[in-house]
């Protein structure tokens, strides 16, 4: 569970990525474009963000689901996030690359990215939220594109070093 200030950062045109608070590194992860999926890891435990359909990815620790992100808008700009015990709404603010989670309707935390990229992402938690459910809302803000549609292609990636 993640309260506070939190944030993901990535080099330029980078697919490594990691998730840090100002007590150090939380997670890593590295995305696969073509693939439209993301490995990495959270405390040494082995994760995947992977779509399940058309608008939906699902998060999995050691292979086991531990939450979901289905996409409501045509657009993008409103999903359902469930799992493991919690679940809110995320949706986009009028202001260019801003986002909220939201229960009830309610604002429990800010999401911004920078003013011209998506290269970090700062997340302000008022409430507790489990770390899975960032990683999703990582995975579906920062390429929106790649999270949207099923991939028909899929092709083996190699397993996290």
């Amino acid at each position: 569970m993640l309260l506070g200030r939190v944030h993901f950062e990535s080099g330029f045109l980078s697919s490594d990525w990691r998730l840090r608070s100002s007590r150090g590194a939380i997670a890593s992860f590295r995305r696969y474009p073509s693939l439209h999926l993301s490995r990495g890891w959270i405390d040494r435990t082995p994760v995947e963000i992977k779509p399940q359909g058309w608008g939906t990815v699902v998060f999995f620790e050691e292979g086991r689901e531990m939450g979901r992100i289905i996409r409501r808008s045509w657009a993008g700009r409103r999903w359902d996030l469930v799992g493991d015990g919690f679940g809110c709404e995320l949706v986009s603010e009028p202001l260019p690359r801003h986002w909220t989670l939201r229960i009830g309707g309610q604002p429990i935390a800010h999401i911004a990215g920078t003013p011209l990229s998506y290269n970090r992402l700062r997340v302000q938690a008022d409430i507790s939220v489990p770390v899975w459910a960032l990683a999703l809302v990582w995975h579906v803000v920062v390429r929106p594109w790649e999270a949207a549609a099923e991939p028909r292609t899929l092709r083996p990636v190699s397993a996290p070093r």
